[in-house]
């Protein structure tokens, strides 16, 4: 009941908010005229009208999503310029807004965070990935020109290749026969720790290496045992013994360790690495430990 009251009140709070928010909002709600530059929200809205939906990675591999709309709508309407383009496309009211219309405004908002622009002297570069739902897949950046009035050209993939995060943190240390490595250091050919099928460790040849660019919205879970041991990892990525990492919980246990906390680290546009390593199982030591590789031999 308490926790009913609670989320009521926000909510309340939210629409309280928007009132205040919307007698400002209401001088930027008008249509854009052709030959006054736009807002950078309404310049990502022309790349995405010319491009497509961008990949969002928000809550990916999560059992429970960090979908949150009503969190987030302070943040979103207190960005008058934002917010404004984004009751323009929805075509809604600058007034309160229904909890369905928050959640709309919320999912524009992701959208937008997905489309980088960078001045370039008299126009905007601007990269994305395209989507729209998130995924392990790896695709193609997208990539091109906006003028400052909307026009969009030179569309083009380019030769980053990334998506929804499933690996390790570039500073994963990897145990090996020579000591621990980080795995953005480690390559085809080199050796690491692993584990046979009977759980025995054995010395191991690195097949494979992976190294992807995180899609905006990517968070890593950082997961830290009573011992001391940590991992830095996308949510589903497994540990030994099949559990993801997004799903795990404090108090649950790791080779006999207790989680002792779970927070979440943001990767929008940082590289997440994993390695393959030759052998029945494709585990490996990460900080000491045992994962499941997220790659496989064919």
């Amino acid at each position: 009941m308490v926790k009913a009251i609670g989320v009521l009140g926000s909510r309340a709070a939210y629409r309280a908010l928007a009132l205040v928010l919307a007698f400002g909002a209401a001088a930027y709600v008008v249509p854009v005229l052709p030959f006054v530059p736009h807002s950078a929200a309404d310049l990502k809205f022309s790349v995405i009208d010319s491009v497509g939906e961008p990949l969002v990675c928000t809550g990916w591999g999560m059992p429970n999503p960090p979908f949150n709309p009503y969190g987030e709508f302070p943040r979103i309407a207190s960005d008058l310029p934002t917010y404004s383009a984004i009751l323009r496309r929805e075509h809604l009211p600058p007034m309160i807004l229904s909890n369905s219309q928050i959640v709309l405004v919320y999912g524009d908002w992701l959208k937008l965070n997905a489309v980088q622009l960078t001045w370039d002297g008299g126009e905007y570069d601007f990269a994305m990935f395209p989507g729209p739902r998130a995924s392990g897949v790896m695709r193609n950046e997208m990539a091109g020109k906006v003028d400052r009035f909307g026009h969009v050209y030179d569309v083009h993939q380019t030769s980053d290749i990334g998506g929804c995060p499933i690996c390790l943190s570039p500073d994963s240390l990897i145990a090996t026969p020579t000591g621990p490595m980080a795995v953005s250091k480690i390559e085809v050919g080199m050796h690491v720790w692993s584990v046979d099928g009977d759980g025995r460790r054995v010395d191991a040849v690195v097949s494979q290496t992976a190294r992807r660019l995180a899609a905006p919205g990517s968070d890593l879970i950082r997961v830290v045992l009573g011992d001391g041991r940590e991992v830095v990892a996308s949510p589903p990525h497994q540990l030994a013994d099949g559990r993801r990492v997004g799903g795990l919980d404090v108090g649950d246990q790791i080779d006999g360790a207790v989680i002792s906390r779970i927070e979440t680290v943001d990767d929008s546009f940082g590289f997440t690495f994993d390695v393959l390593p030759s052998g029945a199982t494709g585990e490996y030591w990460v900080n000491g430990i045992l994962m499941r590789s997220t790659l496989s031999a064919g």
